[in-house]
């Protein structure tokens, strides 16, 4: 079993302010930020922006809160969240005073904050953002299919994300030797090329960047020095003064010990997301790179593990500081103040061998104690993985929060050699965001946002024609009542799907030039392999690797609704089209009988039945086909994703009825879960159906199963639940994650909201409170099908 510590009263009061807090937003990053432009008005943009960063990092606030041990801070409130006046403001102008009161993600906004926004930062930024040179670029069609929910805008307010930097490198180098590497790179630029003025002005940036994280750093030893002298308490005196003597080391010079390379870390974890709003930084493979330090120190007796476990409870209550305020819109879209750190445990060595140790196992035990929403856990499990490993994950994950997630470490490796990586570094890969691939430290990996499938089919069943707008949003296929056959219905579709994906490579392809010329990350640069090496910007093609992909959503809507075409309308030739389209433009009013038979008297996915599951397959193969004819300024074909977050929610409401009975603008089915409540047949129905899609192909499929909390009691429960999940990854599936609540404590939470202030659940790729979720949210989740084993 895994070793358990106990609360410390240090880490009470650290969880006992964090669930206290509120999230809050200030301006104190957006008027640095604007300072710094309108200084530097006319000068090459990575020079800006590296100086922008240093404006950031010698005048962000800078607060050790009480009894920390880990230090550095976003904002001064727990949960502060800046502003990124740079890549879209327009829209915090817009809801300086509804941001508070909005149902989904709400901020609260002082009036002192709304005064500085005002005064100092909106009306610089008119014109001058991001999302303007975004705007003003994408064709119109592009717009429609934005505003009509077949795609979801996913750059609105956030910049290109899914990044995972190579936090090693700053632990075992430190920022003056990235410095020392980026100058002999400088001294060796070759002027007689082309690009060498670019070149320059990037690497000159990264310098600039190191020396702003160098001078952050030293600002908190000034701090904790401060604080020191005017402490009273011997105990906190001497931990402030260690804090000081840490500080003053690192992150300039390599990490020595565990609280060294922790606290290093978390610096470098924390300027990234200081200077972009990317979504998803995470922390990728933690407990490699952090476990030659937690060895060193324990077995030199530098450290108890309750010592090393108490520094990883701080960081852990760290990260659960980390939230992004985003505009409304994207909030109903991404109901969370989660902002998707996916930390990972456990895996293969570059030489295949199982990774996990020590460390994985402690923090296993940290989240199982805290039971926060962040980071997001992940445990990759290979067939080298031991058993024991996977139990103590059951162990956790039978307490309720839904984490960890669990993955196929072996699936894995194919899939990311399959997308053109090497051996060694499909290995050394990990999952970033909810549960997507990448190679931690080398990958531009581009989630661009996500695609509506289900929207494609409707489009096929009303001749391009959205039905609930009644305006063109895709090309003209034909009237399907002149379809003959099934085929004809899927070409139908394929051509709509095709349209789609190409109306969102356009936007892609644009996105990524506005940011590649008017949002460089010079500092995330330095930690990206080849950005050194070839002067060349991560948002640039500057990485080793550069993966674009799309997520599709709602696969169980699509595969419900399509087995429902084909055996009622064409093999059993029971209901004409015609009824079919009619009662769908209607939402079945009058037609419930109708319904009903679609409900009930069709196979479903999610239950083991080849037929519809064969269509599911068919629906993602297609889509992987459809994007691998598209690729990004690289040359590199997307891959798909087959993920929501909560767009399922949005788009649903943007959708009519469906031909699997679903009622209009109601939510679409998750990731490549089962329609709600569809799956019948039991859990291991469930993985079998779910296995018949090629996950390799794709680079992230999400399932999300919901059982009883009775059915993972005991050791029996346990070893059955720990089976469930070797036995999918047998069969190829990439992930799972699991609800263990009863839908009954859901709907008591929705009845009373303070009794169940800490209840979380599984939402997407992500946990959280259950009674900070919107109601529709909410409901969603209790459809779940509540499986036992």
């Amino acid at each position: 079993m895994i070793e358990t510590f106990e609360l410390s009263p240090r880490v009470r009061r650290l969880l006992d302010n964090f669930h206290a807090a509120r999230p809050e937003v200030f301006a104190e990053r957006a008027t640095l930020v604007t300072q710094a432009y309108a200084e530097t008005e006319g000068q090459p943009m990575p020079l800006r922006r590296a100086k922008m960063m240093k404006r950031i990092l010698d005048g962000v606030t800078v607060l050790i809160r009480d009894g920390e041990l880990v230090v550095g801070c976003k904002t001064p409130a727990i949960l502060g969240s800046p502003l990124y006046p740079e890549v879209a403001c327009d829209w915090v102008e817009d809801e300086l005073d509804t941001m508070a009161s909005r149902n989904e993600a709400p901020f609260h906004v002082s009036e002192e904050t709304k005064r500085k926004l005002q005064d100092e930062v909106l009306e610089y930024w008119r014109g001058k953002q991001v999302y303007d040179r975004l705007m003003e670029a994408l064709p119109p069609e592009t717009l429609q299919a934005l505003d009509e929910g077949l795609l979801f805008h996913y750059y609105l307010n956030r910049t290109i994300g899914h990044i995972t930097v190579d936090y090693e490198r700053v632990l075992k180098k430190g920022f003056l030797g990235l410095k020392a590497e980026v100058e002999k790179q400088r001294d060796n630029i070759d002027y007689e090329t082309a690009g060498c003025l670019e070149k320059l002005h990037v690497l000159d940036a990264m310098t600039m960047c190191c020396d702003a994280a160098i001078r952050f750093a030293e600002r908190y030893a000034e701090e904790a020095g401060r604080l020191a002298d005017e402490e009273r308490d011997p105990a906190r005196r001497d931990e402030l003064k260690q804090i000081a003597q840490v500080c003053r080391r690192i992150p300039a010079h390599p990490a020595r010990t565990f609280r060294e390379a922790i606290q290093s870390f978390w610096f470098t974890h924390l300027m990234l997301n200081l200077e972009t709003n990317s979504y998803a930084i995470g922390p990728g493979r933690f407990d490699q790179y952090l476990f030659p330090y937690y060895q060193t120190d324990i077995e030199t007796g530098r450290l108890s593990k309750q010592e090393a476990w108490e520094l990883l409870a701080c960081l852990w209550i760290k990260f659960n500081e980390l939230t992004v305020v985003k505009e409304g819109g994207t909030a109903k879209a991404s109901t969370t103040y989660n902002d998707f750190q996916n930390l990972n445990l456990a895996g293969q060595t570059a030489d295949g061998r199982d990774a996990s140790n020590e460390l994985s196992y402690l923090c296993l035990d940290v989240t199982g104690q805290l039971e926060l929403p962040q980071p997001q856990v992940s445990v990759l499990i290979s067939e080298k993985t031991p058993d024991q490993l996977i139990l103590e994950s059951s162990e956790v994950i039978r307490k309720g929060f839904g984490m960890p997630a669990v993955y196929n470490d072996d699936e894995k490796v194919q899939a990311l050699l399959h997308k053109g990586k090497s051996l060694r570094d499909a290995r050394l890969g990990g999952i970033n965001g909810c549960v997507e691939l990448v190679v931690p430290g080398k990958d531009y990996m581009a989630s661009s946002g996500y695609l509506s499938i289900p929207k494609c089919l409707e489009l096929a069943l009303n001749d391009g024609v959205n039905p609930l707008t009644g305006s063109r949003l895709g090309p003209s296929t034909g009237d399907p009542l002149d379809f003959a056959s099934f085929g004809e219905l899927m070409e139908a579709f394929r051509q709509q799907l095709a349209h789609a994906i190409k109306v969102k490579t356009t936007y892609d392809g644009i996105a990524r030039e506005a940011y590649a010329r008017f949002c460089p990350v010079p500092f995330t640069s330095l930690l990206i392999s080849d950005c050194i090496e070839e002067g060349r910007d991560y948002h640039n093609g500057g990485a080793h690797y550069n993966l674009p992909m799309i997520c599709g959503v709602g696969t169980g809507t699509m595969a419900d609704s399509l087995a429902a075409i084909k055996k009622l309308i064409y093999d059993e030739q029971d209901v004409p089209i015609e009824g079919l389209i009619t009662a769908l433009k209607v939402n079945f009013e009058g037609n419930e009988r109708l319904r009903q038979r679609l409900l009930n008297c069709v196979p479903k996915w999610g239950n083991g039945d080849d037929y519809v599951d064969s269509l599911a397959h068919d629906v993602v193969e297609m889509f992987c086909d459809e994007l691998a004819k598209h690729h990004n300024s690289q040359g590199v074909p997307y891959a798909a994703n087959m993920i929501p977050t909560t767009t399922h929610i949005w788009f649903g409401s943007l959708t009519g009825a469906t031909p699997d009975g679903r009622l209009s603008e109601t939510p679409l089915s998750e990731g490549i879960s089962p329609v709600q409540g569809m799956d019948q047949n039991g859990p291991t129905a469930v993985v079998r159906s779910m296995a018949r899609l090629d996950h390799a192909r794709c680079c992230g499929t999400l399932l999300n199963m919901k059982f009883h909390p009775s059915a993972l009691k005991g050791e029996v429960g346990l070893n059955k639940f720990a089976c469930l999940v070797r036995t999918y990854f047998k069969l190829g599936g990439h992930h799972m994650q699991f609800n263990v609540v009863s839908a009954d404590t859901l709907r008591a939470a929705q009845d009373d909201p303070e009794a169940y202030r800490s209840l979380i659940v599984r939402v997407a790729g992500y946990s959280d409170y259950f009674i900070r979720l919107s109601r529709d949210l909410q409901d969603e989740i209790i459809a779940r099908t509540e499986q036992g084993l």
